[in-house]
C-alpha cells in the first residue's frame, strides 16, 4: 500500500491525469462560442491550479493545528511544505490568469473581488516565511508561524466565495450550488485536470517532507557531533 502512494507512482499518476485533461480539453471539450476561442482552453488548468492552491493552504492551516495540539516538529514541516508549495501554485494561477484575463476581458489585471482577494493570500503567504526567518528559537518559530498559518487561512474561503457574495466582478463563477454550468465534455475535461493537479501536489507534499526530515537529520547529526 505504501508503495503505491510514493512520490513516484503519484508524479506518474498525476502526469497520466494530467495529459489526458489537456489532450481531452483540446479534442473532446467544444471550442468556446465567444471571441476566446481556443484561447479559453486555458481554464482547464487555470481553475485545477487555482483549486489545488487554496487546497495546500488548507492542508497547512490542519497541519498548523495539529501541530498546537501536539508539539510534533512533522506537523511542522508539514506546514512549511504545504505552504511553500501553495505559494507556487498561487505564482502559476496569477500567470495563466493574467493570460486568460487578457484574451477574456482585454487586461492583464483587474481589481475585482476574486483578484484582489487571491492576491492577498499570496502576500499574507508570503509573510509566513517572513516570520519564520525572524525566529530564531525552533519551537517557538514553529509555534508562531502556526498560529499565523490559521490566522492567514481566513483569507482562503473568501477567495473562494468572493465572486458569491462579494460585488459582481469580471471573474466568471463556474461551480455554484446550481451544478457546473459547463456541458459534459468540459466537466470531464476540467475533472480529470483537477485529478491531476490535487496527485500532482501530493505527489510534490511528499518529496518536499521527506527532504525536509533529511535537513533535519542531517542537522541534528552536525549538533551531535559539535556537541
Amino acid at each position: 500500500m505504501k508503495q503505491l502512494v510514493s512520490a513516484p507512482v503519484l508524479f506518474v499518476g498525476a502526469g497520466i491525469f494530467l495529459v489526458t485533461g489537456l489532450l481531452l480539453a483540446f479534442l473532446y471539450a467544444p471550442i468556446d462560442a465567444s471571441t476566446m476561442g481556443y484561447s479559453q482552453k486555458i481554464f482547464f488548468y487555470h481553475a485545477p491550479i487555482a483549486e489545488t492552491a487554496l487546497v495546500a493552504f488548507g492542508v497547512a492551516f490542519v497541519a498548523a493545528i495539529l501541530y498546537l495540539r501536539s508539539q510534533d516538529p512533522r506537523w511542522d514541516r508539514l506546514g512549511v511544505v504545504s505552504v511553500r508549495l501553495g505559494l507556487v501554485f498561487s505564482l502559476l494561477v496569477m500567470a495563466t490568469g493574467m493570460i486568460w484575463g487578457k484574451a477574456a476581458w482585454g487586461t492583464w489585471w483587474d481589481w475585482e473581488p476574486r483578484l484582489t482577494t487571491f492576491l492577498l493570500v499570496c502576500f499574507l503567504y508570503v509573510a509566513y516565511f517572513v516570520l519564520r526567518s525572524v525566529v530564531e528559537e525552533e519551537q517557538r518559530r514553529a509555534t508562531f508561524a502556526a498560529v499565523f498559518s490559521i490566522i492567514a487561512f481566513i483569507d482562503v474561503p473568501i477567495t473562494f466565495f468572493a465572486t458569491r457574495f462579494l460585488p459582481a466582478g469580471m471573474h466568471p463563477t463556474v461551480i455554484t450550488m446550481g451544478g457546473t454550468g459547463m456541458p459534459g465534455s468540459m466537466f470531464v475535461s476540467f475533472f480529470i485536470s483537477m485529478i491531476g493537479m490535487t496527485l500532482l501536489l501530493v505527489a510534490l507534499i511528499r518529496r518536499d517532507l521527506a527532504v525536509e526530515e533529511l535537513k533535519d537529520r542531517v542537522a541534528d547529526l552536525k549538533n551531535s557531533i559539535g556537541g
